[in-house]
């Protein structure tokens, strides 16, 4: 009799601990991919069979995915988001988002926005020392013509905006925004803290850069977070998002996905 109630306590545990004995966070799930890849799985890097998994799995569960601009038109009219809607997002637009991720995203009907540093389209992940191709303004162009991706600002050349002075924030929002425009590149003006930083531990300062971000036009901002975000959103300059990164297990994505983060007390 003590080994079944000692297992059955253990299992208890991990259930509990794991997060499935608790309900979904309710409120708005904001997911984070980077690059896509054939078969490197690490932080940034998932492995396309695996986001294909992933996908599926949204598509069979009935979520609905949606761009920045319908979650703004959503709230400027008073209207509730739909049941498990969901928004995916993609940093730093590398060249593979186009060849392995946006098939599956037509295959299963999923919506994406992709955030760009403007300055490095075209070109290679060169604030990383890297190699991997960013999407050329053609690429950007195709995503945002077939309505399955909207594009957003990852700053111009993938700037740490923690540490960043107002002038050069500035600076940094209009060469964004005057080189999609001259590209005549379609976007909608959300923002993705590059490196997750801003100034959240000066608030002042913090109040200064919303303003400007107001001034500039910009309606939201994502951060890392590995939270639900609460609906009304707590901050449109704050909006958490979950990192998928590729290490991740189906049972990891699936957790991650209604709360946030992959364990109950983390």
């Amino acid at each position: 009799m003590i080994i079944p109630v000692i297992t059955g306590i253990l299992v208890l545990l991990v259930l509990v601990y794991y997060g499935f004995l608790a309900l979904p966070e309710k409120g708005l799930p904001v997911l984070m991919y980077h690059n896509i890849s054939e078969n490197l799985a690490d932080g940034l890097s998932i492995p396309v069979a695996k986001l294909e998994q992933q996908f599926l799995y949204l598509r069979n569960k009935g979520y609905q995915t949606i761009f920045f601009r319908e979650l703004a038109s959503l709230i400027s009219t008073g209207q509730k988001l739909p049941r498990k809607t969901l928004v995916i997002t993609f940093d730093d637009a590398y060249e593979s988002f186009f060849y392995f991720a946006f098939p599956l995203m037509e295959k299963y009907n999923i919506k994406a926005t992709v955030f760009i540093p403007v300055g490095y389209m075209g070109k290679n992940n060169l604030w990383d020392k890297g190699n991997n191709p960013v999407m050329s303004p053609d690429l950007l162009k195709e995503i945002v013509k077939r309505n399955l991706a909207e594009i957003g600002l990852h700053s111009f050349l993938h700037g740490n905006y923690k540490n960043m002075s107002l002038d050069e924030m500035r600076d940094d929002l209009l060469n964004c925004i005057n080189t999609l425009n001259f590209h005549n590149i379609s976007f909608f003006h959300v923002f993705a803290y590059p490196y997750g930083g801003y100034p959240k531990k000066d608030p002042a300062r913090f109040e200064v850069m919303k303003a400007l971000f107001r001034d500039s036009g910009i309606r939201y901002a994502v951060r890392i977070g590995n939270r639900i975000n609460p609906v009304p959103l707590y901050d449109p300059y704050e909006i958490k998002r979950t990192d998928i990164r590729g290490t991740d297990s189906f049972l990891t994505f699936r957790i991650k996905l209604k709360k946030g983060r992959k364990r109950l007390f983390s």
